[in-house]
């Protein structure tokens, strides 16, 4: 839901400081544009980074709306994979509305995190390679949760191929490229600070990832395009 606002604003004096400051600084109209695009990039990151120290992980805005998102598509029958579980907040909320979870992460220290923050009979922690882990256990699961992962990866088509296939259900969750159209503006211009973290190699629009999907049989059930994230709901094609 939206607000309401008065037709008269208050005056805001750092506003007006800069508006003045437009108005001096002695460069061209493409190179404040070029600035100010920076500005914005720089100060979203800080500000994103900033509502993690104000939120906790139960009433975050992000993991709110991802939470009421999944919910409404899980079955108390589930049994769940979350790869790339860090330390295990979802993998816990996951194990709350389904029969088992199961998290998995490379990083020892995530996972001994987790392993100590979250304590269910039916949540386990492991730390390895996910695919060794489902060949090794001969494991087959109902959903797969893939949280910010997608974008890490170089080819995540070929990720996508080589696990759908012990899962009936997959959970993606990343970055929204078309969230504003300032990213389209940065893209254009080639500008190099157009991403939203340091160790992302893709950020997919909506259209580019429907298309990786359905190059992979994977049908999307419902999409959720949010805060920024893009949230959807899929089921592999056998």
């Amino acid at each position: 839901m939206g607000i309401k606002i008065d037709r008269k604003k208050p005056r805001l004096i750092w506003a007006s400081f800069f508006y003045r400051l437009h108005t001096i600084l002695p460069l061209n109209n493409k190179a404040k544009f070029k600035l100010y695009l920076n500005m914005t990039a720089m100060f979203e990151r800080l500000s994103h980074q900033m509502s993690f120290k104000n939120f906790g992980p139960h009433n975050h805005p992000h993991r709110t709306h991802a939470r009421i998102f999944r919910d409404k598509f899980l079955n108390k029958e589930f049994t769940v994979l979350d790869l790339g579980c860090a330390t295990g907040d979802i993998s816990n909320e996951l194990a709350e509305k389904t029969k088992k979870v199961v998290g998995i992460d490379h990083n020892p220290v995530s996972v001994k995190e987790a392993s100590r923050k979250h304590q269910r009979e039916n949540l386990e922690f492991y730390q390895g390679d996910a695919q060794e882990f489902l060949q090794k256990n001969n494991a087959k699961f109902d959903l797969l949760i893939l949280s910010h992962i997608l974008e890490h990866l170089d080819n995540p088509k070929d990720f996508l191929l080589k696990f759908k296939d012990y899962f009936g259900y997959i959970y993606i969750e990343v970055p929204d490229f078309d969230k504003t159209y300032l990213n389209h503006y940065r893209k254009e211009l080639n500008m190099r600070l157009i991403y939203t973290d340091d160790d992302h190699v893709s950020e997919f629009d909506r259209y580019e990832l429907l298309e990786i999907l359905k190059e992979c049989n994977i049908t999307v059930v419902e999409a959720l395009y949010r805060f920024g994230i893009q949230h959807l709901w899929c089921k592999v094609e056998k």
